[in-house]
């Protein structure tokens, strides 16, 4: 059948497919099937099927009808498994696939008692797409049918709904009312151009119907529920049940994941399990085959996560790999701090940072903040036991026990450490620095000069106590210090009896200001600060010895000093971080320098202003 022009004219229907209309015009012309009659006409079924523009047009040349009406109801398809509709862009997952859906009420209003019933009945736009699961018009279910592939394809209702008159009302009278859902309302008001809320609007229309069926799930029908077991009506439960916190934008997101939170504490099925708490929505985003982009609900739920959960370091989750935690177990910070995950409990008890209750649940139940418990585990990584520091110092136990007594190695219990093995132990920041300061200062020598001996021998021959010739040499008091080449540590120190004689009876148990300021890593300027009463009162007490003119410090000048004030290099040694690292910290929690640092000369912080997360 060869013509210019279709007569009689078929007009295209408002709400139609180009399918639709293109098996409307056969009927009229041939009364057989779509395929022959576009074979006929030399209109190729596929590149019409696909939406291409040269099929459509070439149909609507010879129907009479404007190619633009016919193209703004075509789902044109793109690469892959793309398609776009009025601006749109999807997968074919947004598509109903190879099942077609009627609204057999919808139908019976075509025909219209017609003669030629499937002249009448048109297969609509909106049928095409998987959210739409109720007939907005009659506000009944859709109804679905399938044969095989190539009829998917065509969607001819001739074949696939030979009903018509009577059958096709009988096939409506028994569906229930049910009204669209908001999720549906939502996907063909956006088709047709209306506003919906912005944070939807801002996602790809696939991306905002997924996020909100797949959350909806969970709340609909708890973590147990799987998606290959769902049917639409399922998930057009789901849309529901999601569509009021995804309308409400990730503030609405969040209360939906802390409601799931609450869930599973309630359970009390011990450790909280990402997939036992968030249920399919975290096996869905957390899936490496995922293809397409899910939206921002990832990074919500990442979010999420990341506060409330275990989360072990360098580990990929939800897409995003290297991701820093921020609340950790205690079982997984040992392990990837390579601790014993009871000591650390034990210390983590002792500092305070868990409570009783925590302390007898099992490491694997109990959640701390990432950065505190890494410090801690930090801190007991540098334990240096007491016991071994002859070894490590290479000295006698005498002067180990001196050191310690005159504060140039602060025992780590004063810090919450007083448990287990490291009830009696000190920070190996503190002894390196000793050993740095050896090296620094002290001459080498291949030999002890005459005049010269060790600090153990320097005691006896000058008979003071070994304190005080510590504070001499670490103070920086005496002119002559060396050290054998070939004897690290204190052993290999050598001062002159006579230098320390002279010396000590004016000396008592501390260190030079200098020294102190060194100790706490502030400059010259700030240390004057410290001995000057800024905003009235002394913060760190000296006192000027007869002929010296340096101030000295005692060890519980010291201690005071510490216990109320800590120095921006102390903290960072405390915390185990980087500058930058602990000014973020200090942002987040709003904690401001005592003084300010300009006219201060350093940065000094209150101990008091701490959050007690950062509390050493």
């Amino acid at each position: 059948m060869t013509m210019d022009k279709l007569y009689p004219s078929l007009p295209f229907a408002s709400g139609e497919t180009p399918l639709s209309w293109a098996a409307r015009l056969a009927a009229l012309h041939t009364g057989g099937g779509l395929r022959p009659f576009l074979n006929d006409m030399d209109v190729p079924f596929m590149p019409l099927a696909s939406g291409h523009a040269d099929a459509i047009r070439r149909l609507c040349e010879l129907a009479g009808q404007d190619h633009n009406v016919v193209g703004h109801n075509t789902i044109r398809s793109l690469d892959g498994r793309r398609f776009e509709l009025r601006g749109e862009v999807f997968s074919k997952d947004f598509m109903t696939g190879r099942v077609t859906r009627f609204c057999p009420a919808c139908l019976v209003e075509d025909e219209g008692g017609a003669i030629r019933p499937h002249v009448q009945r048109r297969g609509r736009l909106e049928w095409l797409l998987a959210p739409v699961r109720v007939c907005p018009r009659h506000q009944q279910p859709l109804m679905e049918r399938q044969r095989d592939a190539w009829d998917g394809k065509a969607r001819e209702l001739q074949l696939l709904v030979p009903e018509t008159g009577a059958d096709l009302q009988a096939l409506a009278e028994p569906l229930r009312v049910l009204k669209p859902s908001p999720l549906q309302d939502y996907v063909l008001g956006r088709l047709q151009g209306a506003k919906g809320p912005d944070w939807l609007d801002a996602q790809g229309i696939e991306q905002a119907v997924r996020a909100t069926e797949m959350l909806g799930a969970v709340l609909r029908y708890g973590v147990d529920a799987k998606a290959g077991e769902m049917g639409q009506m399922d998930w057009d439960e789901a849309g529901r049940a999601g569509w009021p916190y995804m309308s409400a934008g990730e503030k609405g997101v969040g209360e939906a994941l802390d409601l799931f939170l609450a869930d599973a504490q309630n359970r009390g099925d011990g450790p909280l399990r990402r997939a036992t708490t968030y249920g399919m929505l975290y096996s869905w985003l957390a899936t490496s085959k995922l293809s397409k982009d899910p939206g921002p609900i990832r990074d919500i739920l990442r979010e999420h996560i990341l506060d409330n959960m275990d989360v072990q370091a360098g580990r990929l989750l939800l897409g995003e790999i290297g991701v820093k935690p921020r609340r950790s177990s205690i079982a997984s910070l040992a392990t990837s701090e390579f601790v014993n995950d009871v000591t650390l409990k034990n210390v983590l008890h002792a500092k305070g940072v868990i409570s009783d209750s925590e302390a007898a649940l099992p490491g694997s139940h109990v959640l701390v903040d990432y950065e505190t418990g890494k410090g801690v585990a930090d801190e007991i990584n540098r334990a240096v036991a007491v016991t071994v520091l002859p070894q490590v110092l290479n000295t006698s136990r005498p002067i180990v026990a001196a050191l310690m007594d005159e504060g140039l190695l602060p025992q780590l219990h004063d810090g919450g450490l007083k448990v287990g093995k490291i009830s009696c132990a000190v920070d190996r920041e503190h002894v390196d620095a000793l050993l740095h300061r050896i090296q620094k200062y002290a001459s080498p020598v291949a030999e002890a000069p005459r005049t010269m001996v060790s600090l153990a021998k320097s005691a006896e021959i000058s008979r003071k106590k070994m304190q005080l010739v510590l504070a001499l040499v670490f103070g920086g008091r005496l002119k002559r210090v060396m050290r054998l080449e070939n004897e690290p540590g204190l052993d290999g120190l050598l001062v002159d009896p006579l230098e320390v004689k002279s010396l000590t009876p004016r000396c008592r148990p501390g260190m030079s200001a200098s020294c102190a300021f060194m100790m706490l890593g502030v400059g010259a300027t700030a240390g004057k600060r410290l001995l000057s009463e800024p905003g009235g009162r002394v913060l760190l007490k000296a006192v000027k010895l007869p002929g010296e003119e340096e101030a000295w410090v005692t060890p519980a000048a010291m201690a005071c000093f510490r216990s109320r004030y800590v120095t921006l290099r102390s903290l960072m040694i405390e915390l185990k971080c980087t500058k930058s690292q602990l000014k973020r910290r200090l942002d987040a929690h709003e904690v401001k320098p005592a003084f300010d640092p300009r006219s201060f000369g350093g940065t000094l912080y209150r101990r008091a202003d701490l959050p007690k997360s950062m509390e050493i």
